[in-house]
C-alpha cells in the first residue's frame, strides 16, 4: 500500500492529498544514443581485495580481485565531479598506519582530468580515516570531504577550508551539496548546518537530529522511520526539514533515501520506481522500470537527471547495469548509457552542469558521453 502525504508537522494529524493529473512514465521507447567522447584507465594503481557476498546459501569467499572502487552506492555519486574544464575524482590506493590512531589511514589520490582528452594534468595525494567525498560547487571549484574540509580549484589548488568546530559543535560531517552546486550540508550530531560552498560559512538550519540523505539551498531531506508510530503498516518515509520545521511529505512501501534535483523537486527511487515529488508531498511524475534502481546523479541546472538500473545475482553482485537520463521536467528519457563493465554494486557517475555530458566508470575505466 502506498499513500501520498501533503506537509505536515509531526505529532498531528495527517490529511490524505490526492493527486489528479501525475503523470506515470514507463520505458517501453529506445533511448537515443550518446556519443563516446573518450575512455581512459587505469588511472591509478589498483589494489587486490577479497570479499564476503552474502547470499541465500549463506556467506561467499569473492577474490582475490582487482577493487573497483565501486562496491558502494553512496560512493558512486561522491567520487568524480565536472569542474569547469577539468573531471576531478578521488581513488583510492592503500592504506597505513599512524601512530596513535585505531584504523588505518585511507590514502587518496586525487586526479585532475582534461574534459576534452581525459589526460591527467594535475594529481594531489589526500588521507582520510574513512571516505573521501568529491563535489562539484556553482563556480567550477570542487569541494574535497574527509577528515576535514577543503575547497579547491579545477587543478587541484588550495581555494578555502571548512572547520566542522568552528561553530562550538563536537562534531561535523559533509556528505551531501545541494543540486545546484552552491550548498553543503554538515551534520553536527544533533542538529545540521547550511554551508555556503564558495565562501564556506555556515548557518545553523535545525537543532533536531538529521541524518540527511541530500540537500538543497534551504532545506534538507531524509528517510529517517521517525513517523512509523503514526504509520506502523508503512516502510518507507521522506521528512524535510526547513527553516520551519519538519515535515513527512512521502510515506509508502518503497521509497530509497530521497534526492533533491532542485530547490523545489524530490526524487525518490528505490526497487523498481521512482517518484518525483514536489517538496509539499504532490507526485509530479512516477517512472517504473523493470529492474532495480537507484539514483545516478543530477545536472546543476536542475533540468536531467540519472537512474542507475541493474539485476543482481543471488550473492547481491551486479550482473547487468545501465544508466538513464531523464528530462526532470517531463520524467521522459533522454539517452542511456551502459559501462564497458558493471559496478560491483554501482558504477561512478556524474552529470556536467547543463547536463549535456555525463561521465561513466571507475578508475579502472572511466568514460565520458556526449548526450543527445
Amino acid at each position: 500500500m502506498e499513500i501520498l502525504a501533503g506537509s505536515k508537522s509531526k505529532g498531528f494529524v495527517l490529511a490524505v492529498v490526492l493527486v489528479l493529473g501525475s503523470v506515470t512514465v514507463g520505458f517501453a521507447q529506445k533511448s537515443p544514443k550518446p556519443k563516446r567522447v573518450w575512455s581512459v584507465g587505469p588511472l591509478t594503481k589498483s589494489e587486490t581485495v577479497i570479499g564476503i557476498a552474502f547470499g541465500a546459501g549463506g556467506a561467499t569467499v569473492t577474490g582475490p580481485r582487482v577493487d573497483t572502487q565501486t562496491s558502494s552506492v553512496f560512493a558512486a555519486t561522491r567520487s568524480v565531479a565536472f569542474a569547469g574544464d577539468r573531471i576531478v575524482l578521488a581513488s583510492k590506493v592503500g592504506a597505513r598506519n599512524v601512530e596513535g590512531a585505531k584504523i588505518p589511514e585511507q590514502v587518496f589520490q586525487l586526479l585532475s582530468l582534461d574534459l576534452q582528452t581525459g589526460e591527467v594534468k594535475d594529481s594531489r595525494e589526500i588521507s582520510a580515516f574513512g571516505s573521501l567525498q568529491v563535489f562539484a560547487t556553482n563556480d567550477a571549484h570542487v569541494i574535497i570531504s574527509g577528515r576535514t574540509v577543503m575547497r579547491l580549484t579545477p587543478d587541484l589548488k588550495d581555494a578555502g577550508s571548512f572547520d566542522y568546530y568552528a561553530r562550538g559543535h563536537k562534531h561535523g560531517n559533509v556528505e551531501n551539496i545541494s543540486p545546484d552546486g552552491s550548498t553543503l550540508a554538515n551534520a553536527t550530531s544533533p542538529g545540521l548546518e547550511l554551508v555556503d560552498a564558495r565562501t564556506l560559512t555556515a548557518t545553523t538550519l535545525s537543532d533536531q537530529p538529521i541524518v540527511a540523505t541530500s540537500v538543497s539551498s534551504k532545506a534538507v531531506v531524509s528517510d529517517s522511520p521517525w513517523w512509523i508510530q503514526d504509520y506502523p503498516k508503512e516502510k518507507s518515509f521522506v521528512t524535510l526539514t526547513d527553516d520551519k520545521g519538519q515535515h513527512l511529505i512521502f510515506h509508502g512501501d518503497c521509497g530509497g533515501r530521497p534526492q533533491f534535483l532542485s530547490d523545489a523537486r524530490v526524487l525518490t527511487a528505490s526497487c523498481k520506481i521512482a517518484r518525483i515529488l514536489n517538496t509539499q508531498g504532490n507526485i509530479l511524475q512516477t517512472i517504473t522500470l523493470h529492474d532495480a534502481i537507484s539514483f545516478a546523479g543530477v545536472s546543476q541546472d536542475g533540468k536531467r537527471f540519472a537512474l542507475q538500473v541493474a539485476s543482481f545475482s543471488d550473492t547481491h553482485s551486479v550482473k547487468h547495469e545501465r544508466f538513464l537520463v531523464y528530462s526532470v521536467e517531463t520524467g521522459e528519457p533522454v539517452a542511456e548509457v551502459m559501462p564497458d563493465k558493471p559496478g560491483e554494486e554501482q558504477s561512478w557517475t556524474a552529470l556536467s552542469p547543463d547536463g549535456s555530458m555525463i561521465v561513466v566508470g571507475s578508475p579502472l575505466k572511466l568514460t565520458l558521453y556526449q548526450l543527445p
